[in-house]
């Protein structure tokens, strides 16, 4: 070949500017590559942060269960207190001796002694 040609074919499998040498063909797409270790400790992680996830929405859900049940158990020792409240006064009127009194009379007939009736024990 004369010279005039190598310079032709120079210039065409050259980059004409920088006279680096240029293959005509496409470029590969880079390949992820992915090791089995790379794969595992993924998925490990990946475990771990839903795990983590889902503890903390359940302590959320439970700390919200217990408070409605607190509420609730709060609502019931009100009742119960009133009701208690209500019972105690019943018995102290129902023990008084003016009640006892007016019951005695009402309901089983009696009628307060008299004199007569009264025995003194030494």
């Amino acid at each position: 070949m004369t010279r005039p040609d190598n310079l032709s074919k120079m210039m065409n499998s050259r980059n004409a500017a920088s006279g680096v040498r240029m293959a005509n063909e496409r470029s590969k797409p880079a390949r992820l590559h992915v090791t089995r270790r790379q794969v595992f400790v993924t998925l490990m992680m990946l475990i771990c942060f839903m795990g983590t996830g889902i503890g903390y929405v359940w302590s959320n859900f439970e700390i919200t269960q217990i408070g409605y049940d607190l509420s609730q158990l709060k609502k019931e020792e009100m009742r119960l207190r009133e009701i208690n409240q209500k019972l105690k006064l019943e018995l102290a009127t129902l023990k008084s001796p003016r009640n006892l009194e007016r019951l005695a009379i009402q309901k089983l007939g009696l009628s307060p002694p008299k004199p007569e009736q009264i025995i003194l024990l030494p």
